[in-house]
């Protein structure tokens, strides 16, 4: 006798789970593969590194981070630190301050940074590599990019991770928080400026002083230097000289219409108020302060300008203000 013939219903239901488990692998690898949505928060930019034998002046780490991060496009959903911010957070937990290298998940716990990004530069000759790292805390993306200078290597990193950032919001939030390339200049570029810096990183002072003066005096509208000079007189307690040199900044930048600088500088004349008991003088330039940081979206600024308000009112009684 021959075996019976499975019948057309068993034949149905193997065929549906056969299709079912064809469906279900192909579901599961295609999650695999699904590229990571980025979390939106805080961006912290790494100081670039540069390996080449670039002889152009005007590139060093921080002035390759800041052109980079000028020209980073991502909207509100992802605030940016800026350079000088940065390099003040790195200074605190550094294992080296000449390399200044970093646990990055130390720096993602101290700053608070969603996102940090690392990169670096190596090339000649016109051939330059541009590798980036971009950091979240449970994952990672990596891109390479070529390019025929360090300007034009860092203008199409910042397109692509902008692009990467912006393309997990919806289209009409993307066009509105699109903003045309623009060449942009870093005065970070200055090697008095770079080295100054260097040595206020080392805690050398004085090296840092003389650096400062001497690029003020070849170039007075730098503001940048002369802000970092008035933080030096500040912590000196050289409020004579400190006057000045506000006095001068704050009448530039008002000129160039900076507002970043302008709050910085008023926050660094408050503290000065504060330091010589003129606290009703303090609190009227931080509330000027504040208008100059908001513009700006200077979120960190902002912050310290808060904090000293709040421990002026505090420390004169007004604890509803404070």
């Amino acid at each position: 006798m021959q075996p019976a013939r499975p019948s057309n219903k068993n034949k149905y239901i193997a065929a549906i789970l056969l299709l079912l488990l064809i469906s279900m692998s192909t579901y599961a690898y295609l999650m695999s593969t699904k590229p990571t949505a980025m979390e939106t928060g805080t961006i912290l930019v790494l100081p670039v590194q540069l390996v080449t034998n670039n002889t152009d002046s005007q590139w060093n780490r921080y002035a390759a981070v800041d052109v980079l991060i000028n020209q980073l496009n991502v909207g509100v959903s992802y605030p940016l630190l800026q350079t000088e911010d940065i390099i003040n957070i790195i200074s605190l937990i550094a294992n080296d301050h000449l390399s200044q290298t970093v646990d990055i998940q130390q720096l993602m716990a101290v700053s608070g940074a969603g996102l940090v990004i690392e990169s670096s530069i190596t090339g000649a000759n016109n051939q330059y590599q541009l590798a980036y790292t971009l950091h979240q805390q449970h994952h990672t993306k990596v891109g390479v990019i070529n390019a025929s200078s360090i300007e034009q290597a860092l203008l199409t990193a910042a397109n692509e991770i902008t692009e990467q950032l912006n393309s997990q919001q919806n289209s009409q939030q993307n066009q509105k928080n699109t903003k045309a390339t623009t060449q942009y200049h870093s005065l970070l570029s200055e090697p008095l400026l770079f080295n100054a810096m260097t040595q206020l990183q080392l805690g050398d002072i004085k090296a840092a002083e003389q650096h400062l003066s001497k690029l003020i005096k070849s170039t007075p509208d730098n503001l940048v230097a002369m802000r970092l000079l008035a933080s030096i007189q500040l912590q000196q307690q050289q409020y004579e000289q400190l006057n000045t040199t506000l006095i001068a900044a704050i009448d530039l930048a008002t000129h160039q219409q900076d507002e970043r600088e302008l709050a910085r500088l008023r926050l660094l004349l408050a503290q000065s108020y504060t330091e010589t008991d003129r606290i009703e003088q303090a609190l009227g330039v931080l509330t000027i302060a504040k208008t100059n940081a908001a513009k700006v979206k200077d979120w960190l600024t902002l912050g310290y300008i808060s904090q000293l308000a709040g421990m002026i009112n505090q420390r004169i009684g007004r604890n509803d203000e404070a």
